[in-house]
């Protein structure tokens, strides 16, 4: 590869740190991508910056199904991101957040991860390293051949991060996926509390936790009681 491995390794995310909602998941996903095309991906990703603007990260840039994404021609369909757009609509309080699919589509298109003074979200996770499940052991074992000391770097990674979150106290931050003890640790060992079924809230924050966005695991009503609620209020 032109470019070192490292700088996927150090990404830190898409979109405004800044920004008054973050999104956290596990790692970095493949959803259908061959392992030819996320190998491409791959020595895109390492010509990224450590922040990117979602849009400018993959259009033309990144590969799908053999050819380059083209966000103009057609909309990404990435599940998790259609979630966080839903969440994002619940957020500001539009009620048909869950129903209207073209808007949350519209939402990732135009205003997902976007860089721009006023972008609403900036999306990390926990691991810059790829994988397709959480038996996929291929990605870890390919960036240990090729990264040299990969496991100090990716703590250098986590504490970059960590400093990001601090700087950004007053951010909502949304985590998704199946390890709260590990997302605990990120957020400086916070302590969940169970508020609305399959939703936790960190005592004494405003972070929340649910499931994984996608594989049947979040549902329109549990976001509906989001938006019913007070836990996605503005700061």
């Amino acid at each position: 590869m032109g470019h070192t491995l490292d700088n996927v390794v150090s990404f830190l995310g898409y979109g405004r740190p800044s920004a008054p909602v973050w999104f956290i998941g596990l790692e970095e996903g493949l959803g259908a991508s061959t392992t030819a095309d996320a190998k491409k991906n791959l020595e895109e990703r390492a010509k990224f910056d450590n922040i990117m603007d979602l849009r400018e990260a993959h259009h033309n840039r990144l590969w799908s199904e053999g050819s380059r994404i083209n966000w103009g021609e057609r909309s990404p369909k990435t599940q998790v991101w259609l979630y966080m757009a839903k969440i994002m609509r619940a957020y500001n309080q539009q009620s048909d957040c869950c129903s209207n699919t073209v808007a949350a589509k519209d939402y990732v298109s135009r205003r997902l991860g976007r860089s721009s003074p006023d972008g609403e979200t900036f999306l990390t996770e926990l691991s810059p390293i790829p994988s397709k499940s959480k038996k996929d052991e291929y990605w870890m074992s390919y960036f240990r051949d090729k990264v040299p000391d990969l496991e100090r770097k990716l703590r250098a990674r986590k504490k970059a991060l960590q400093s990001l979150i601090k700087e950004n106290s007053q951010s909502l931050i949304v985590c998704y996926g199946a390890k709260p003890e590990d997302f605990a640790e990120l957020l400086g060992n916070v302590h969940w509390e169970l508020v609305r079924p399959k939703v936790y809230r960190a005592r004494g924050h405003r972070h929340l936790l649910l499931p994984f966005f996608g594989n049947g695991q979040i549902s329109h009503h549990l976001i509906m009681g989001l938006l019913d609620s007070e836990l996605l209020a503005k700061g």
